[in-house]
């Protein structure tokens, strides 16, 4: 008798149904993994924000509680707050997000309105020659130690106000006159509830905006905040699932939702 040869294998129909719950499978993780990363990511910055919270701390004890400012001297040849903090951070890395943009963007409208500007969340010193001449940090390009930047402090004068009551008011970030020079750490009324750095990108509609390293550095109106959908130069982010990263005046750290500040929380004066 002959005997009978029983091939195995898969049927067409089979192959095709273990591809398909591949396929499902798939398309449930992928998202999920993204989301993952992007938790990473907001994780590593908020990580790189308490480094820089500490560094504050330290640098205001050693000029008897005055604040870095935004750049020394006001005028002229200068040099930037990351690099004032650079010494006591010791790691210029810190001053750059892990998940911000490099290459420039256009803005989601869910966020900042429509505009011919194009984004970047860092800014580069090597960039700074075909812009203005800026270091990454907003030092005069050759004097900076911190060459990547993508954080900007709460720099709103008086009278750079768009809500009500605050406009001409004695009202301000942390600065007093103009937008470089610095506060004491006893004129911030309520640290805790005080924004001072945040997560920020800056934009430029016909040079290379990582150049700009001068304008990402500092908030300087409160139609740069999220309170306000404005496209301006320079902008709070909202790279971090639709929020951004804060240290606020008392050295803690959080993250928060884009679009829910409000102005008493920009103000060091309370309200």
């Amino acid at each position: 008798m002959r005997a009978t040869r029983v091939r195995s294998g898969f049927t067409l129909i089979e192959l095709l149904v273990v591809i398909a719950i591949i396929a499902i499978l798939a398309s449930i993780l992928f998202p999920v993994f993204a989301q993952a990363r992007a938790k990473a990511r907001q994780a590593a910055c908020l990580s790189n924000m308490n480094q820089m919270a500490k560094g504050l701390m330290m640098y205001s004890q050693d000029y008897e509680g005055v604040m870095p400012p935004s750049q020394l001297p006001s005028t002229g040849a200068n040099v930037s707050w990351p690099t004032m903090m650079h010494p006591y951070i010791k790691n210029e890395g810190v001053f750059a997000c892990p998940g911000a943009n490099d290459a420039p963007f256009t803005a989601d409208k869910q966020y900042i309105a429509a505009s011919s500007l194009r984004y970047t969340g860092v800014t580069d010193s090597k960039y700074g020659p075909a812009a203005f001449g800026n270091a990454g940090d907003g030092s005069t390009l050759g004097l900076q130690s911190v060459n990547r930047l993508s954080y900007g402090r709460n720099l709103i004068p008086t009278g750079g106000w768009q809500t009500a009551g605050f406009t001409g008011g004695d009202k301000s970030g942390f600065v007093t006159t103009g937008t470089t020079l610095s506060v004491h750490e006893a004129a911030i009324e309520r640290p805790a509830d005080t924004i001072h750095i945040v997560d920020a990108i800056t934009g430029h509609a016909t040079v290379d905006a990582r150049g700009l390293g001068n304008s990402i550095r500092g908030i300087q109106q409160e139609i740069r905040t999220d309170r306000y959908p404005n496209a301006t130069s320079s902008k709070v982010d909202y790279r971090h699932n639709g929020g951004f990263n804060v240290v606020w005046g008392d050295g803690h750290c959080k993250w928060k939702k884009w679009g829910s500040s409000t102005a008493a929380e920009w103000s060091i004066q309370d309200d």
